[in-house]
């Protein structure tokens, strides 16, 4: 049976009125297979790739249904939003602590400096998450609405803005206490030599994180729930681009190599002049191994430069700014690289917004993906530059 007006078919409609609760099962049946289920090979990396995004599907989804159907799903939002919090704080915890602990760990014989290091780093974590919640205060919203252009009394903006605050204050702890990133530290190095993911082909993987990344932003902009997915795309300022857009998106792409060139050796001086650790660039070379052949290179720059351009530029700058998502951009990656390598990362990171408000996202996304193409190009190329 179909609606003569719409053209509609009574499923059709049915979906696109349950749209969140059915987003909600979905998402929620992959976390669980993700999680709990028995699931190897391809699948079993296919369903582990959605498995981040697929958390914040549902905490999206449910602050839907608190908009639309009733007030009690704000308590499921909130409930399932400080889960995230506690989450990503206890996997930032066990990350830095595989940083300080030795591989044979003897709990009777710890040092006491070694105890006192992880008690740091459990409070450090502590402190940065509850510090997150301050995004759940309507003053501080109000006076961060003066310069941002978000809504101070819409769930969804608050949502969004915990979850910027808890994924920019947590990840860097280890870093700070510790002085050395998680996935640069010997311990977890030798782990990935040990079990072979070191030099693992991270081709699909790439492949499968940039799918859920772009599927998962679509949802959370509205796609189906509250905005048709031509303006779901227009939210996201994904666009066609122009041949202009694409060669300035090159030009702009190849200048950034060479600024960098320049940029990264004063970052690293300064930063070292200050006390302060520097990316081991041995250890970083050393991460990215798997990466380095040639289709290694093009799907990881892809998955980069569109996942995180869309992700973060798309999604996040209109309502948020320039700012603050650059400042979640240089946190995310807190555990591969020291605090030049992070300075350098917030540089880059207001460039390719600066494209974006300008332009539009699929310009900052080609920027952002030729730019690491260069990058691992040269990497693999065995040319320091």
């Amino acid at each position: 049976m179909a609606d003569h007006r719409t053209g509609d078919t009574m499923p059709l409609k049915f979906c696109r009125r349950h749209a969140p609760e059915l987003l909600i099962a979905f998402f929620g049946l992959i976390v669980l297979a993700a999680a709990f289920g028995d699931v190897g090979g391809e699948a079993g990396a296919f369903l582990t790739a959605a498995l981040d995004v697929a958390l914040f599907v549902v905490l999206a989804m449910l602050v839907s249904l608190a908009n639309n159907r009733h007030p009690a799903f704000r308590w499921a939002a909130v409930l399932w939003l400080l889960a995230l919090v506690g989450g990503l704080a206890a996997a930032t915890a066990g990350f830095g602590a595989v940083a300080i602990l030795p591989a044979e760990f003897d709990p009777e014989m710890a040092d006491p400096a070694l105890v006192a290091e992880v008690a740091l780093l459990l409070l450090g974590v502590l402190a940065a998450a509850l510090a997150s919640l301050i995004g759940f205060s309507r003053r501080f919203r109000v006076r961060l609405a003066r310069y941002l252009p978000f809504d101070p009394d819409s769930l969804l903006h608050t949502v969004a803005l915990v979850v910027i605050l808890a994924m920019t204050l947590i990840p860097p702890v280890p870093l700070l206490v510790t002085g050395i990133p998680p996935y640069l530290s010997p311990q977890f190095l030798d782990y990935l030599l040990e079990s072979g993911d070191l030099l693992a082909d991270t081709v699909t993987l790439n492949a499968y994180t940039l799918f859920w990344t772009l599927i998962g932003s679509f949802f959370i902009a509205g796609a189906f729930v509250r905005r048709t997915p031509r303006e779901t795309l227009e939210r996201l300022g994904l666009v066609r681009p122009t041949g202009r857009q694409i060669v300035l998106a090159v030009a702009a792409a190849f200048a950034l190599v060479v600024a960098f060139h320049f940029i990264d050796p004063a970052l690293a001086a300064f930063v070292g002049r200050l006390g302060l650790p520097v990316t081991d660039v041995d250890a970083v070379n050393l991460l990215f191994a798997g990466t380095l052949t040639l289709p290694g290179i093009v799907m990881a720059s892809v998955a980069a430069g569109f996942g995180e351009e869309v992700s973060i530029r798309g999604l996040l700058q209109p309502r948020f700014g320039i700012l603050l998502p650059a400042l979640l951009f240089a946190s995310l990656h807190a555990f591969q690289y020291s605090w030049d390598g992070l300075i350098s990362v917030f540089l880059a990171g207001i460039i390719f917004a600066c494209i974006r408000r300008y332009s539009n996202t699929t310009t900052s996304a080609i920027t952002h993906t030729v730019y690491d193409l260069v990058l691992f190009s040269l990497l693999m190329a065995g040319i320091s530059f």
